[in-house]
């Protein structure tokens, strides 16, 4: 006999694609959990929680940009560049690889492994500038390296990203 789940978990959904949507939910939330004992601003405390579960429930909507935002957004505007930025990194990208997952079909669908070893092996190289990146500033002056130096710098990786996945696309013709 199923145990009944009160209608939040649509029948037929995979063991796997609960995993990933709890992940999308809370990785963001814990990667927020890392500023303690600081509290960040009320609004991101509530937003963050609530666009990730919205996230979780459509992984492949624009939504999703709304806690990794927030989250990194926080962050970068307290200047903090000790270990813990490194693994709010790890966070949010797993986050997003969840959510990418997620994305590829509906909940009755299970996961390939395939698909995750593939994501799992881009998410590592996806990694490798966030490292440079972190080295980098901490070998910077703190006086010289102000606050919106990490978000630049996301940026700018985000952008060489784009614009490589662009040149490395295969065309299905």
């Amino acid at each position: 006999m199923m145990a009944t789940t009160g209608g939040l978990i649509a029948p037929g959904t995979t063991r796997a694609v609960v995993v990933l949507r709890v992940l999308v939910v809370a990785l963001p939330c814990v990667a927020l959990a890392l500023a303690i004992p600081e509290v960040p601003h009320w609004f991101v405390l509530v937003a963050v929680p609530l666009s990730a579960a919205a996230w979780a429930r459509v992984p492949d909507h624009a939504v999703g940009i709304v806690p990794l935002v927030l989250v990194a957004g926080w962050w970068a505007s307290r200047g903090v560049v000790d270990w813990r930025v490194l693994v709010v990194a790890v966070l949010l990208l797993a986050a997003h690889l969840s959510a990418v997952m997620l994305s590829y079909g509906p909940g009755a669908l299970p996961v390939d492994r395939g698909l995750v070893r593939l994501w799992l092996r881009r998410g590592l190289l996806a990694l490798v500038p966030a490292l440079v990146a972190w080295v980098s500033v901490r070998g910077i002056d703190p006086s010289l390296a102000p606050p919106w130096l990490w978000l630049t710098t996301a940026s700018m990786t985000a952008v060489v990203l784009l614009v490589t996945a662009r040149l490395t696309r295969s065309d299905a013709r």
